[in-house]
Parts: structure tokens; sequence; C-alpha cells
């Protein structure tokens, strides 16, 4: 069963989900994950584990040790969840896990708006990006996930918004950012 808890500074689980942030995350598409742990934005960073997973167990793990599966970091304001970071381990891609941590999310927030944003594809640079941009599209689309008219560009960083609950215009989304960040001294909104 897959369960989720807080992702503090003092959370036992924060090296893994620091190491996953790190590789799962180009250094252009991250913020300093003190940030993530700061509470200047209040945020939800969840680390996700499955008890029942027993793939190949480590000398030091036992048939009760949850599995690490993946971390999200969302922001919610008003009718609009925000999944800002959202990650599974890669050696658990494709076995479910992400679809059932959007699961989550949705079971917390089931009168919101849920948005995540993908790089465009048509920015790809070579066939193997466009394929992982392509994996990414599909996966948010057969989760419920449907094109928004947003597009723009973070960190030299071109995206496009995706939703699901409803459509978040551009106005939506730019001003849900203003009122996230207003009291953060130099933070620049998308």
């Amino acid at each position: 069963m897959l369960q989720y808890f807080e992702v503090t500074k003092r959370s036992p689980w924060l090296p893994q989900v620091k190491a996953l942030y790190e590789s799962a995350f180009p250094a252009n598409e991250r913020i300093p994950i003190k940030h993530l742990l700061d509470d200047k934005i209040k945020r939800e960073f969840w680390a996700f584990f499955d008890d029942d997973f027993r793939g190949n167990l480590s000398a030091t793990e036992t048939a009760a040790t949850p599995t690490f599966c993946g971390f999200s970091n969302s922001i919610t304001h008003g009718s609009i969840t925000n999944i800002v970071y959202f990650a599974v381990v890669p050696e658990l891609r494709s076995r479910g896990y992400g679809s059932k941590i959007l699961q989550a999310i949705r079971r917390q927030h089931p009168d919101t708006r849920i948005v995540v944003d993908i790089e465009v594809e048509e920015d790809s640079k070579d066939a193997e990006e466009l394929e992982r941009r392509n994996r990414r599209r599909e996966f948010y689309t057969r989760n419920g996930f449907d094109s928004s008219p947003v597009d723009y560009i973070w960190q030299g960083e071109h995206y496009r918004l995706l939703s699901a609950g409803g459509v978040v215009t551009e106005k939506e989304f730019r001003d849900f950012w203003k009122e996230i960040l207003k009291n953060v001294p130099g933070a620049k909104y998308p």
C-alpha cells in the first residue's frame, strides 16, 4: 500500500528525496532544496513509500521496510493545486507509482484544478530528449491531464501547463504565482 509522509529538514528520508530531486531535474529547473523546505511558501512536500513492494531487498532491508518510491512538492491556493516537482525512483518507473502518487494528490485536493508543467516538445534538442518529453506528456494524458492555453518561460526553459479537473487560464496561473510569491523578496514568477 502506498503511503506518504511530510518531508522536513529532520525527515530521515530527506537524503533519498534530495538525491532523487537532484537526479530527476536538471540544474536550471531546480531551486535550492532549502527553499522547498522553508516555510515562506506553504507547500506540501511528501515522500511516498510502498510497504507492499518486495523487489530486490538490500542486506539492510527487511520485508517490513517500506520502499521509497518518489516525492511530490505542490502548492495549493484557492482553487488551484500546482504540482511543482514530482519524481518517481528510476528503477520503479512504469510500475504505476506515478499514477498512484497523482491519485493521492487528487484525493487530498478533490475540489481544485491540478496543474503540472512540462517542457515543450518542440524545443527538444535531440531525439532522446524529444522521446522523454513525449513520454512525460503521454503519462499525464493517461492520468487525466489536458493541455491548457498557458505556455511560459522560467529559468530559460519553455514550459506548457497541463491541467486536470478543469482549465486554468493564463491570468489565473499568473495571479496564482503573484499571490504565492508576494512576500518572497526577489522571487520571479512564471
